[in-house]
């Protein structure tokens, strides 16, 4: 139980596939197939890496609580 909300399965596996879709979108971006112009792919590319990050740590979290059957508030 995560903030009063029970954990499902499928909960995490659609995180996963949350956190694979932005992890694509930052290859695709780096390798320029997505092509934006001047800053804009900097500060696409920036916002895009810090949501990888917050998603993977919450995903990996909620891995945690649900595989130790931890209670968290």
């Amino acid at each position: 139980m995560l903030f009063g909300y029970t954990l499902q399965i499928g909960d995490i596996v659609a995180m996963g596939i949350a956190v694979f879709a932005l992890l694509a979108l930052q290859v695709l971006q780096g390798m320029r197939v997505i092509r934006l112009k001047g800053r804009m792919h900097l500060k696409v590319h920036r916002i895009a890496g810090w949501a990888t990050g917050a998603l993977a740590a919450l995903h990996g979290f909620i891995a945690l609580v649900y595989a130790n059957g931890w209670s968290v508030f």
